[in-house]
């Protein structure tokens, strides 16, 4: 079972700060996500490396999605 964190705003537009997903075969990030999930300014971590919404999820893989931070 993949597991896939949210952070920030992420979590609002998901609606949930964690999901877990059963997956049968390896599958493109963005197919798990919602329609419309944002695809810039956020940073992907795969199993703690970096990753991108056409990344190939596992079962087993743990995805973390947070926005891009900046401040001053």
């Amino acid at each position: 079972m993949a597991e896939l964190k949210f952070f920030g705003y992420l979590s609002d537009f998901v609606g949930t700060r964690g999901k877990e997903v059963n997956l049968e075969r390896p599958v493109p990030l963005r197919e798990i996500l919602p329609p419309r999930f944002p695809e810039t300014n956020i940073i992907i971590l795969i199993n703690q490396k970096a990753g991108s919404l056409d990344s190939l999820i596992q079962d087993e893989d743990s995805v973390v999605l947070m926005p891009i931070l900046s401040g001053g």
